[in-house]
């Protein structure tokens, strides 16, 4: 197996976090974390350790700390600075710099480049006796791991592998049969094996493997040639030379190195090697089963494509690859053999977790379509949870959309087992909830989730992750268990979430589209009926008056017709406008009503504004609420109406002392063309609902004290109470 590497990290643990997820994805080994205070980090040092990273949150002392505790570590450990700070380093400890603000990606093959080195020197001694090398590279060939050996083939150290091009560090693999095999196998997407010589200047075997992102992995090994022994008869060949293959592959430390399970089988289907791998993976004794036929351990495998394919292999000589599921150990294997006259040499791969992933994608694509068809937003957060559930496995789930009315993250829908009183609307006091929504970027916690009076998660968990719904949201999950969420669900809900952000899109496109509709209905009526009747009367009466000697009375007649036209194209522009994007802002409800107030025609009607507030509002729009508001009161009343405005909890009113409404009219008046007035264009209270409805707020028409019309719009959430 490839040595594994460990970091121990000076700084804010989540930034440590980042830092291993990153090294993950650069590094074919393993990488192990350990996260400490600088106070505290003589006491985690020892031979382990490949590197110490200092942090930007460092300060100057804590980084002399830091440096204090390398000078008294034997062997020295190297330090990677992104303090930006000052301190007395000592020529013994070797010092990265990186500025504070280096881009990720420049500082993770930084440190990487240190990692490798330190690797590099510390086996150096054993490079010699080494029969083989490891490389891995991008989808771009850009080499991301190597292993001292290699490096030492090329008299350099692995830093000078780190991030740049395979064919530019090794210019004569290209055209080489290597070069050409790694280039086919990056394209298909199959393993293959090749002997090489030219490109390395030594007799080598290469065996090429393709990984799940894209690159690839190369193992190179010394080609060893197999003695037969040319005796008396065939029993004793036979046996000779499975023995001779036995004691070769035994002492090949390579096949000990790579990530693949191998196993070697005569031509008996014997078993005749096992790496260490693969007596793990098959869960085997390799004493015990050396000699055994392969199916004599696993007769399960005889009824598979196990027993087809290794036939097929040895009969046509031919490579084989093909993935098969185990039914005894409940596992998928990625299996790829190659037959000689001698045997089959195997190479195993448990893709359980890989399968399993794949059938989860699979699942989320159904739940996309889905999610296309959702009627509203709560049924796309329901199915959102459901799905985090039910495929991703999250023990629960919560889908938070925002709230322009309120400035607030609402749970739209949660996991049934979520008591109701943990889940409430949370605003920017909410540090790591808004940090996802407003950042863009997801929040990953393994353990330790303190449940206070703020908390976004409910109680009871101690591993949580969110991820932004786009622009407009965040997908949470959580468990009870510890460290419950790995890199793979990051991206399975970064992917449902996505598909969440275009179903929710997707329904606000709707919602705008119908009230498009709805204004061009309105213009089809203004146009057909309602502008129609002013325009006839208009007519007459300019006919009329061409006749009349006195055309005074008819030309009235004509001015308040053409008024009426203006007022209707005015409330139908109005209407038009009605889908607009809002524009928000902390405003005064007093001095929009006193604006609205000055715009309309209010005669001798008095305004009474009882107290102030403060709300989150469109100014514009809300003065031309306002203005509807107090024309419908005095168009309904006398010249002596008197029309009051005032406020409480998260609601504002508007009544009047006028005749009031009759209740068997209250649940029309808000419809557009509705009007108990003869001067009335049944658009004020339509326009109303419009603006109310943009900011997610309620209307409703009660009777006031005084017997008038009252008008209550409710949940303003975003009210607050002036002294």
């Amino acid at each position: 197996m490839l040595s594994p590497v460990t970091v121990s990290f000076v700084g804010e643990e989540q930034r440590g976090y980042e830092l291993l997820r990153q090294l993950g994805r650069h590094l074919s080994r393993s990488v192990n974390l350990v996260t400490t205070e600088a106070t505290s980090l003589e006491s985690v040092l020892s031979d382990e350790i490949d590197c110490v990273v200092c942090d930007r949150s460092v300060t100057g002392d804590e980084l002399q700390s830091v440096v204090n505790a390398l000078s008294n570590q034997a062997p020295r450990v190297p330090l990677i600075d992104r303090t930006g700070a000052v301190a007395a380093v000592p020529d013994s400890i070797e010092v990265q710099y990186l500025p504070p603000e280096a881009d990720p990606d420049d500082a993770t093959e930084k440190l990487l480049a240190v990692l490798l080195d330190s690797i590099f020197a510390a086996d150096a001694d054993s490079i010699s006796r080494f029969p083989g090398a490891y490389l891995a590279v991008d989808r771009s060939w850009q080499i991301q791991d190597v292993d001292p050996t290699l490096a030492s083939w090329n008299e350099t150290k692995p830093s000078a592998f780190i991030g740049n091009n395979l064919f530019e560090v090794f210019p004569t693999w290209e055209k080489s049969a290597l070069g050409e095999a790694c280039q086919e196998a990056m394209e298909t997407g199959e393993p293959s094996e090749v002997v090489v010589g030219e490109a390395i200047g030594r007799p080598l075997e290469a065996h090429i493997s393709p990984c799940e992102d894209g690159g690839l992995e190369c193992f190179l090994y010394e080609r060893i040639e197999q003695e037969t022994n040319q005796e008396t008869d065939r029993e004793s060949t036979e046996t000779a030379s499975t023995d001779g293959q036995a004691d070769a592959l035994a002492h090949d430390d390579t096949l000990e190195r790579i990530t693949d399970a191998f196993v070697a089988l005569d031509n008996e289907d014997r078993f005749v090697y096992l790496n260490s791998k693969a007596a793990s993976l098959l869960d085997v004794d390799p004493e015990s089963v050396l000699g055994v036929q392969f199916w004599d351990t696993f007769p399960a495998a005889m009824t598979s494509d196990f027993y087809t394919e290794f036939t097929d292999a040895m009969e046509t000589q031919e490579p084989t690859s093909f993935e098969e599921y185990y039914r005894p150990s409940e596992s998928w294997f990625e299996v790829t053999a190659y037959p000689s006259t001698d045997g089959l040499s195997v190479f195993f791969r448990d893709i359980t977790a890989r399968v399993a992933l794949r059938e989860r994608l699979e699942a989320l694509h159904e739940v996309s379509q889905e999610l296309i068809v959702a009627g509203s937003d709560i049924d796309v957060a329901q199915t959102a949870v459901w799905a985090a559930e039910e495929i991703l496995a999250f023990p629960s789930a919560v889908v938070w959309r925002y709230d322009h009315s309120s400035n607030q993250l609402r749970p739209l829908a949660y996991s049934e087992h979520i008591l109701d009183e943990e889940m409430g609307p949370l605003g920017p006091d909410n540090e790591f909830l808004w940090r996802v929504y407003e950042q863009g970027d997801h929040r990953m916690l393994g353990s330790g989730l303190i449940t206070t009076s703020a908390s976004h998660h409910p109680s009871d968990v101690e591993s949580e992750l969110l991820v932004p719904i786009g622009d407009v949201g965040v997908l949470g999950a959580y468990s009870p268990e510890e460290h419950a969420f790995d890199e793979t669900d990051i991206e399975l809900c970064r992917l449902l979430a996505s598909t969440v952000a275009s179903a929710f899109a997707r329904t606000q496109r709707e919602r705008q589209l119908a009230q498009r509709n709805e204004r061009l209905n309105d213009f089809a009526s203004v146009v057909s009926h309602d502008l129609r009747n002013p325009l006839n009367v208009a007519s007459l009466h300019a006919d009329l008056a061409h006749r009349d000697d006195d055309p005074t009375e008819h030309l009235d007649k004509i001015e308040t017709s053409l008024e009426r036209m203006s007022n209707l194209i005015d409330d139908l522009l109005a209407r038009a406008r009605g889908d607009q994007e809002l524009t928000r802002e902390r405003l005064s409800l007093a001095a929009a009503a006193r604006s609205a107030w000055v715009n309309v025609d209010t005669g001798a009607a008095t305004l009474d504004i009882e107290g102030d507030t403060m709300l989150s509002a469109d100014e514009e729009r809300l003065i031309q609420a306002f203005e509807n508001l107090f024309r419908n009161a005095v168009e309904h009343g006398d010249d002596q109406v008197t029309v009051r405005v005032g406020h409480d909890d998260e609601r504002f009113f508007v009544a009047d002392d006028g005749p009031g409404i009759p209740p068997e009219q209250r649940e029309e008046i808000f419809e557009q063309g509705v009007s108990h007035s003869e001067t009335g264009t049944g658009y004020g209270l339509a326009i109303v609902t419009d603006i109310v409805d943009g900011h997610g707020w309620d209307i409703s028409v009660t009777e006031s004290l005084s017997g008038g019309a009252r008008f209550d719009i409710t949940e303003v959430s975003s009210m607050e109470q002036q002294e």
